[in-house]
Formats: C-alpha cells, structure tokens, sequence
C-alpha cells in the first residue's frame, strides 16, 4: 500500500470532516503530511480548508529562524496560509516552574488551540507523529516503567489532534519526499546523541530492527491490540466509578471487590478530579495494595498531593500535603532521590539515559566545586542576583506557588550560600555565562503525555 492510500484512509478512519490546520515544522515528517494534505486537496480528496501552523521556540537562534523561513516559503509556494509565530519558552518556563521541554509541548499546544478557536474554518490540527514515533515512545515508556496506558503510545487521535501518518514508517517517508524532489529542514537537536529519545531513535530502533526487520510494524500492531484492550477497561472503569465513588470519596470496601486493572483507573480518575494531575503508577500501585489488603485507615504522601483514607473513605487532597525539611548531599553523577518522589541528577555534560531531554537548569561550574546539598528552605535563607540580596521567603512569596508546587521546592547551596531555587532564581555566582558548564536533571514518575515531542 502506497502512502498516499494510507494517509487517504486514515483520514477516513480518523473522521475527518473539516478544515485542518497541519502543525509544521518543516522536517521531513510535517513537510510530508503537509504535501500530503496538498496532493488530496489537488485531488479533490480533501475538499476542505488547509492551512499550516509553525512555532518558533525562540530556543535555537538562526537554525530556528532559518525553519520559519522555509515554512512561510514553502506555503507561500502553495498558497496555503500559514501561521508563524514565536515563543520565548525559556522566559514561560522560568515564569511557570516548569522544564523547557514541557513548557515547549505546552506552548504549541495552546498555540493550536488557540488557532481552532480564532478561525472557524478549522476543525482539527494534523501532526506528523509516524509508526517510527510510535515504536520509540513505546520503548522509551518501557525503559521508564509503565502500565498498559503507556505501552500503547501515541494515540491516532485525542480530541482536536489528529494524526494520520501513523501508519506510516520513516523510511516511507523519507522515500516519498525524495520521489518528489522534496527539500525540507532538520533540526540540529534530533541528531544529538546527547538526548535519550534520540538514542532509541538511531541506535536502539534500528539494532531492534537488524535483530527482527518487521519490528516496527510488529510493535505498532502491538500498540493497537494494547490500545483496544485500554480502550475497554477506561470505559468500564467509568461505568463503576459513580458506584465506588460519592463526594469525592472512594469507598474502600466496594473497591475490594473490582479488578486491580479497574481499581487503578478508578485511583487516577479520582486523583485527577481531586487535585488536576497525573499520578505516577509507583504511587496508585501502592494504594492498590492498601486498599485491596482491607487497609479502612491510612496516609500516604503522593508527589504534590495526599492520599488520606478513614473509616472506608479514600479522599485526595493536594493542600493537606506539608512542605518537607530534608538535606541530602548532591554530586555529579549520582541520583538523589527526593522525599516527594522525584530525581535530580548534576552532571557536567553526558546526557543520562532515563532522564528528560532537555536539562531543568544549566549553571557555571565552577559554583559546585565544593559540598553541595539539595535541601528545603530555612529560615534566614538569602540569595544574590542581579547584583541584589533578595530574602529566600520573599522570592517564594512573590512566585505565589500553589502548594504542590510548594512541596516540590528545593534550594542548592553550598554551605550558607544558596546557589539555586527551583525554578524561580539562580545566584550570580551560578549564572551561566559560557564556559564549562554543570547541569540539573529532574525525573519524575509522572507521565506528562504521549511523548516529549507530542
């Protein structure tokens, strides 16, 4: 089957039925989809709108400049309209609390949500997500630790994303674009060996495949047979969950009697509905067993949040979980597990397998020469930037974090002097200004989506 039948199908498949705006980046992926949606269109097989949309992080200089230029050119060429724009993701991830990688799949999203609700013409958005993608996000979920949500990978479809090339391997791809004399953009960033998905992407993949040649369409057929079976168990976990459930409570002695695999589902919709997160498997594991042991009356601290159980009821709340004292040595290369669950990993260049892609900070290393300790705040804490003294409670104060995110705050200090605050001030001291560098990894158990890239 060629792969322009594929794509045809799946948009069929996918119910699409209204103008479709393509996420573009100008690699060989999107340029693909997009010509795609291109050649339908000639065809009359799509006889709706089309446009494109492309985001500038603002995180790659002249390389990210030079991809919106091919992106307006390339539409430009086609008449399609094409919506650029720019993001300063480093400063959003700073003001949120949040790692760039995140901050970055959180713009582009918002972005293309934005853009269905400003132009009515368009009913969904189309990215270029592959059966390749599909394979590394369910290895890369393998390796982590996962339940059957997240061996399933990538979805064909959630709410306005659609995505139609899943079908669809690279090399096919790769081929239909060279067929056509296609150019397109690469991103300098997805051949670094420095990143871990880019490690499953070209040396874990592709020894699978010189090992089983049929591996990525076997894994992806995989995904779909875990996906169905997925697709029923939230479905009968919705249908007992107003049964077990009341005011916010989970009645313990009626979820004795349901399946672990619905028990879990029934934990996470409660715990989302509760406090707006995903909880890690680690943590509704551990309530499973509390719960299907007969436990009526228990505590357990879960990563910005409370599991609270009394007399048979189960409540989560996020507010009811106190800020921790902790103080634990921090050195290059070695893991130091959080009391709330997370890992923070200082490293002076290699890209630690395991870990995010894109660092939580970046500082001067010559600022943790000396005994360094991750720890929680005290009282009389300072820090210097800017040239400034600023007392640690007031940085806190005026970041009106939320109480998760109070209970995942950490300082980096060197004796007396604190060099770093989560997310919210670096010291002069530590201020990268080039040179040789020290970088923080934070991983956490929590799946914040299909893939980083997603």
């Amino acid at each position: 089957m060629d792969i322009y039948r594929k794509f045809t199908e799946a948009l069929r498949a996918l119910g699409v039925h209204g103008g479709v705006i393509v996420a573009f980046s100008g690699g060989a992926d999107s340029t693909c989809l997009l010509s795609l949606f291109c050649t339908a269109a000639a065809r009359g097989d799509f006889p709706y709108p089309l446009a494109a949309a492309h985001l500038n992080h603002g995180l790659r200089g002249a390389e990210a400049a030079r991809d919106a230029r091919f992106c307006a050119e390339f539409c430009r060429a086609r008449g399609i309209p094409c919506f650029c724009e720019t993001a300063d993701v480093a400063a959003l991830a700073k003001s949120t609390h949040r790692g760039i990688e995140e901050t970055a799949r959180s713009a582009r999203y918002a972005f293309f949500d934005r853009l269905l609700a400003e132009n009515a013409a368009y009913t969904a958005v189309a990215t270029a997500h592959n059966k390749n993608d599909l394979c590394e996000t369910m290895l890369f979920h393998l390796s982590r630790g996962t339940g059957l949500d997240g061996l399933c990978s990538i979805p064909a479809r959630r709410e306005s994303i659609v995505r139609p090339l899943l079908d669809v391997r690279r090399d096919e791809i790769l081929a239909y674009l060279a067929a056509a004399g296609q150019d397109y953009v690469t991103d300098s960033t997805n051949l670094s060996a420095l990143y871990s998905r880019n490690h499953i992407r070209h040396a874990v993949l592709p020894a699978l495949t010189a090992v089983a040649p049929q591996a990525v369409d076997s894994m992806a057929r995989t995904a779909k047979l875990l996906r169905a079976d997925a697709d029923y168990l939230d479905a009968e976990a919705r249908r007992i969950y107003p049964t077990i459930v009341k005011g916010g409570a989970l009645n313990t002695e009626k979820a004795q009697n349901i399946h672990r695999a619905l028990l879990s589902r029934v934990l996470r919709m409660l715990y989302n509905e509760s406090c707006g997160t995903v909880p890690g498997c680690t943590h509704i594991d551990a309530l499973c067993d509390k719960i299907l042991a007969g436990c009526r009356d228990f505590r357990l601290s879960l990563p910005g949040a409370a599991a609270a159980a009394s007399h048979g009821h189960l409540r989560f709340s996020a507010a009811e979980c106190g800020v921790q004292d902790f103080s634990l040595p921090l050195r290059p290369n070695v893991p130091v597990t959080l009391p709330w669950g997370e890992t923070l990993l200082l490293t002076r260049g290699e890209m630690p397998e395991g870990f995010p892609d894109v660092p939580a900070a970046v500082f001067a290393a010559a600022a943790f020469d000396g005994d360094i300790v991750v720890r929680s705040r005290r009282d009389g804490d300072t820090i210097r930037y800017f040239g400034i003294t600023h007392k640690a409670k007031r940085v806190i104060a005026d970041a009106k974090l939320t109480p998760p995110e109070k209970v995942r705050l950490f300082f980096l200090a060197a004796g007396d002097t604190v060099l770093y605050i989560r997310a919210l001030a670096t010291a002069d001291a530590a201020f990268y200004r080039g040179g040789d560098a020290m970088r923080l990894y934070i991983k956490s158990e929590e799946n914040k989506g299909d893939a980083a890239g997603v």
